[in-house]
């Protein structure tokens, strides 16, 4: 009895044994200690995780956990999962999206889960072997290799599966249980699922790599949060920056909601010559350069919105830097200029400020040009032409003159920061941005807190102190694209008006 008592002091001195044993990494694996916000890279040599850690993977990248009990987890790529301790003597990963696969043997009775947003795999044999997938909206699939293991939706409903078995989960519930796919067809429905959860569907085939390749992440971006939209509804919103070249990096917010799956926002830019490891300084002269042209010049740069379907896409070519406070257009002259090292606008009248404007630009929406403009170096807005008859970056002949369009901004509440921006074209098409500010909890924040403010440095000010969320829709849209992302992350790149 004695020795009995010894044991379990000890043990109780010892504290809670690890949950799992991160025993190989390939690419970028980062791990979220429990409690914290951050994410910080896993490293090479193996290391314990307890109950409430977390751990994700990058493009192409792979991870090998040993959880506790011998059982073993393999991740994916562009997966993210969590450790719980809420089954005793056993394990439960959290698999939020991405892919697993589970093997286990001589469990001895130990329970082992793989929780979904839709639904839970519980192992009910000695031995087994079974993947786990999720995709947008939390859709999961439960593929059964060898083993006995049982899965229950949100509602409760339940069904054991055993080899060559599977089955798909959704906020409905369970669907009908069916035989694993062929290995070739389960490789293709395996990489259809990871290009639909990447990043940049805008139209190019190597646009997904291009945005993750070498995901060097910058710290004011770093932060994952969980907020909550004007809808009231949570959305899980990260930000971070990636190193696409030696002259170019993509800023990107990526948002994920229950129900509707990833939507994102993402700003590339290709400089005209290699960029320091630091990038704080390429960001101080992004909104603009004083008294002396930056050091690199933007020559092309992209910002895209889209769902995951449906895409709007700005791109911009030819970019040179113009003094617009000494040039021939006085409209275009700039009195405060936002400070990224300070965080506010200061002014700048009468002083040289140096902007990037570009020879050539464009809107599409699903890949089809809306509007654009060219010109040879040009010195202000006003010496751009209006494209007609031609792609504005390409040159090609369009198969239809562009038709003429209007635009104008409306303000749906005069007591909320909100503002709708509103493209209408000749041919019967339009694009709409609703632009608001959100308040903790839901809801748009009032006009007040505003000062009364609707454009310009007092607005964009203003909105630093708030979350802030943009909806765009379109006629070619299947649905609107929604997106929560930082005021600062706009202000340098020039997204808001």
């Amino acid at each position: 009895m004695r020795r009995f008592l010894l044991i379990a002091v000890a043990a109780a001195l010892a504290g809670p044994a690890s949950a799992a044993v991160l025993r190989q990494a390939s690419g970028l694996v980062q791990v979220r200690l429990a409690g914290s916000d951050r994410w910080r890279p896993a490293g090479r040599e193996a290391r314990a995780l307890s109950a409430g850690d977390a751990l994700r993977t990058g493009f192409n990248a792979r991870a090998a956990l040993e959880l506790d009990g011998g059982a073993a987890l393999e991740l994916g790529a562009n997966t993210q999962m969590s450790l719980d301790a809420g089954v005793r003597g056993g394990t439960i990963v959290n698999l939020l999206f991405g892919s697993a696969r589970v093997s286990a043997r001589a469990l001895g009775g130990r329970p082992l889960e793989v929780r979904t947003p839709t639904a839970t795999g519980r192992t009910r044999s000695e031995a087994a072997a079974w993947r786990a997938l999720v995709g947008g909206g939390g859709n999961s699939v439960f593929e059964i290799e060898s083993g006995l293991v049982a899965v229950e939706d949100s509602r409760g409903a339940s069904l054991r599966l055993r080899d060559g078995e599977r089955v798909e989960a959704d906020l409905a519930g369970l669907h009908e249980p069916e035989t694993v796919p062929t290995p070739a067809r389960a490789r293709r429905e395996d990489f259809a699922g990871r290009m639909r959860r990447e990043l940049a569907l805008d139209r190019e085939t190597d646009a997904p790599q291009r945005l993750v390749a070498g995901e060097v992440r910058r710290t004011e971006y770093e932060l994952g949060r969980a907020l909550t939209d004007a809808a009231g509804l949570r959305v899980r919103a990260e930000e971070f920056v990636v190193r696409t070249g030696p002259a170019s990096f993509s800023i990107v917010a990526l948002n994920g909601r229950r129900g509707t799956g990833l939507s994102y926002f993402s700003w590339s830019g290709t400089f005209d010559r290699a960029l320091p490891v630091n990038l704080s300084g390429v960001f101080a002269i992004l909104p603009g350069s004083v008294d002396a042209p930056a050091p690199w010049t933007l020559t092309s740069y992209a910002a895209a919105r889209s769902n995951g379907s449906d895409a709007l896409v700005v791109r911009g070519v030819g970019g040179h830097q113009v003094d617009l406070n000494h040039n021939a257009d006085p409209t275009d002259d700039v009195s405060v200029l936002f400070d990224p090292a300070t965080g506010v606008f200061a002014g700048v009248a009468g002083r040289a400020v140096y902007k990037t404007l570009f020879d050539g630009s464009g809107v599409y929406a699903d890949g089809v040009l809306k509007r654009g403009w060219t010109g040879t170096n040009i010195q202000s807005q006003a010496d751009a032409v209006a494209a007609l008859a031609n792609d504005p970056l390409s040159g090609a002949a369009l198969t239809a003159p562009l038709p003429v369009f209007t635009s104008n901004s409306t303000f749906p509440d005069a007591a909320a920061a909100r503002r709708i921006d509103y493209e209408s074209y000749g041919d019967g098409t339009s694009i709409a941005t609703d632009n608001r500010a959100v308040a903790p909890g839901g809801g748009v924040v009032s006009g007040a807190a505003f000062g009364g403010a609707t454009s310009a440095p007092a607005f964009q000010s203003a909105l630093l102190r708030s979350a802030f969320e943009t909806t765009t829709s379109a006629s070619e849209f299947r649905r609107a694209v929604d997106v929560m992302v930082s005021p600062r992350m706009l202000i340098e790149t020039g997204g808001l008006p």
